[in-house]
């Protein structure tokens, strides 16, 4: 089925329900499926440091070391229906706690992914 709107900037598409056809995606949106490494000790800590930039997709469970899993892995897998388990996790720890992507980071110790 598709779905036409005149206020999209693109089309919008109405999936079959099917985990196997590559439905799974980034939850994040402020990350918008863009893979960003955390910034670990080659940040400068100011009260101007934000959640996006010292943390980027840590506490992901997409979260590679080189990059984005549903990007890699989840497509070379085909798919695989594992990947379920993850919905609702394929966001930024901070994202989930409900730190906003410029908010302020004080804390150094605040690198909890859980």
């Amino acid at each position: 089925m598709i779905l036409a709107d005149a206020d999209a900037a693109e089309g919008v598409y109405m999936a079959s329900g099917s985990s196997g056809s590559g439905t799974i995606k980034c939850e994040s949106i402020y990350m918008n499926g863009v893979w960003q490494a955390q910034a670990g000790n080659s940040i400068t800590w100011s009260s101007s440091t934000g959640y996006k930039e010292a943390f980027g997709c840590l506490g992901c469970r997409a979260n590679r070391s080189n990059g984005c899993g549903l990007l890699t892995d989840y497509v070379e897998s085909g798919y695989a229906s594992s990947y379920e388990s993850d919905i609702g996790y394929l966001k930024p720890t901070w994202e989930r706690k409900g730190y906003l992507p410029d908010q302020s980071v004080y804390d150094t110790n605040d690198w909890d992914v859980g």
